[in-house]
């Protein structure tokens, strides 16, 4: 079988996510729902709402243990973001276990994509976005194709790796010039598998250049920065050969106050050493 068919088949047989996420966005679909509906169906899962209130009361949402329930982390939280964190659950889950025969280490992947998403969130609050509910977890679930190629194409990556190398180009260029695709349309391919918003599916998809149909959005544009900008700053390892230069469009769009990195930098550091803790890595 080549190597297109057994990426598409991989998406195919790509796990769903846990019913309990399908399940809240019934319930945040329905214009008559509360969050002790919501609520509700989160506590049936003892394991997940365990999981949740651990991360919401983590240094990322800055609650700091004010949060015992779940109706107070929707409260405070956000109905999407505790549906998020539902995502990046069943995200960890499907990291190989096998760390040592992969081109791409699992570990310094999940590394750098917990990195883009408190990037991502920071950069959001630093503009005054005022509703930031999907920035983490869109940050977090740019390379999902990544994990599809690591688990169904893993030898043919080694190709794009030594392509990249060999040719001086992006690793986009390689992935589609060795695999027919891209981690970025692979990974969208997913994304509508499991049936997630446009803005997280025009994250994965666009994250490369920052930019939907030559128009400037401010949550792509501001995973497209966290991604290069973990990359510079070593938090994980998923680049081969050069760092890709930002999106000169999307920077100047975007127009981040002077010294944005130096005055996010200290926070972005102890959230990523609290998220490894709580994220398993």
């Amino acid at each position: 079988m080549d190597t297109i068919k057994l990426i598409l088949q991989g998406i195919d047989n790509f796990p769903t996510l846990p019913t309990i996420y399908y399940k809240l966005t019934e319930v945040l679909e329905n214009p008559d729902s509360t969050a002790n509906d919501a609520a509700e169906v989160i506590t049936k899962d003892q394991s997940a709402t365990a999981k949740v209130l651990k991360a919401a009361n983590s240094s990322i949402y800055g609650f700091y243990g004010k949060i015992d329930s779940i109706s107070k982390a929707i409260f405070y939280v956000g109905f999407e973001e505790v549906r998020n964190l539902i995502i990046l659950l069943a995200l960890m889950d499907l990291l190989p276990d096998n760390r040592t025969n992969y081109h791409i280490n699992p570990v310094e992947l999940w590394k750098h994509s917990i990195a883009v998403g408190i990037i991502t969130r920071n950069l959001g609050n630093i503009l005054g976005i005022s509703r930031l509910e999907n920035y983490f977890v869109a940050g977090v679930i740019h390379d999902l194709g990544k994990i599809l190629f690591m688990n169904n194409v893993n030898s043919e990556y080694l190709k794009v790796i030594r392509y990249v190398n060999e040719n001086n180009v992006s690793l986009m260029e390689a992935e589609t010039h060795i695999l027919g695709i891209n981690h970025s349309v692979a990974g969208e391919m997913i994304a509508e598998k499991w049936k997630l918003p446009s803005s997280l599916k025009n994250a994965i998809r666009h994250h490369n250049n920052g930019m939907i149909a030559g128009d400037v959005d401010i949550l792509v544009g501001c995973v497209h920065i966290a991604n290069i900008s973990a990359q510079m700053f070593g938090f994980g390892q998923t680049t081969f050969g050069r760092v890709p230069e930002p999106n000169l469009e999307v920077w100047n769009k975007l127009n981040f106050p002077k010294n944005t990195f130096s005055s996010i930098m200290e926070k972005v550091y102890n959230d990523y050493k609290e998220s490894l803790i709580l994220f398993k890595v």
